[in-house]
């Protein structure tokens, strides 16, 4: 009776499906943080790794060519500092990078709709972008580096400009405003040069002469129009306009004293500038 009994102690006991159950013996059980923690990483292919250096090697040659039509339009100078080269080219290939994928929806809508205008593939070529804006920015003496974003601002139309059309604008915002910065003008307020020369005579008259009817200082309305250089152009419109008669009448005194000696044709100092630009500019 006791053989018996220590027999049965000894024999594994059997689960219901009639197999062993063993404790601690046996394979180890595998938990859900072991999957493949001694799996070798896998390594990126050769064919991937080929074309991110194709990728990395024809960018490379985008931006080259790029600043080589910059240099030989003259529009950069041996002596041009790093930084501003390299705006001047990244801000150049994107917007050739926009004009891209701006001309396959084109397609795509033309495609689809039958109706619609789709620009010309030149849009695209950086080389031709750096081509058109080397001419803008030999006649606007613009920066080359702020030159591309004069294109985001007023759209596809600055690349469409013509030497004449550019030098025509240039002398008419010259002749609104003698002794202003033009150049700044247009940098600030790109849709100058896109606009009639005819149509800006008139409707920059008309504002130059509601502004001289102010009781403000001729030195005073030609820094306005040359921070704000769309009023020009009717922007901000009649709203605007009574915004700069309040202030007038607000700072008349002040006005009066900035302005003490210096001539019409003349410019105020650096701190009457600064005065300036902080109370009456970039209220729209």
């Amino acid at each position: 009776m006791s053989a018996t009994l220590a027999l049965l102690s000894i024999a594994p006991r059997t689960s219901s499906r009639g197999l062993p159950r063993r404790s601690g013996v046996g394979a180890p059980r595998r938990r859900r943080g072991d999957l493949g923690r001694n799996d070798a990483k896998s390594s990126p292919s050769e064919s991937s790794l080929n074309n991110k250096e194709e990728k990395v090697r024809r960018r490379q040659e985008e931006a080259d060519a790029v600043e080589a039509a910059w240099r030989e339009g003259g529009g950069l100078l041996d002596g041009a500092d790093e930084e501003s080269v390299v705006r001047t080219v990244r801000g150049t290939v994107q917007v050739a990078r926009h004009y891209e994928q701006l001309i396959e929806q084109q397609v795509f809508n033309l495609a689809k709709y039958g109706e619609g205008e789709v620009l010309p593939d030149t849009h695209k070529d950086p080389v031709w972008v750096a081509q058109r804006l080397c001419m803008l920015q030999k006649l606007t003496n613009v920066p080359p580096q702020y030159v591309p974003d004069m294109v985001g601002q007023s759209g596809a139309g600055v690349l469409s400009l013509t030497p004449a059309s550019v030098l025509r604008s240039m002398l008419a915002v010259k002749d609104l405003v003698p002794n202003g910065d033009a150049s700044h003008m247009v940098r600030v307020e790109p849709d100058l040069l896109l606009t009639d020369t005819t149509h800006l005579a008139y409707s920059g008259g008309d504002v130059m002469r509601t502004l001289r009817e102010m009781p403000m200082p001729e030195p005073c309305v030609r820094l306005l129009v040359t921070e704000e250089p769309g009023l020009l152009l009717g922007k901000g419109g009649l709203v605007r306009m009574e915004q700069v008669r309040d202030q007038v009448e607000e700072h008349r005194e002040n006005l009066r004293a900035i302005c003490e000696g210096v001539p019409d044709d003349g410019w105020l100092d650096v701190r009457a500038q600064r005065w300036f630009t902080n109370f009456f500019c970039g209220y729209y």
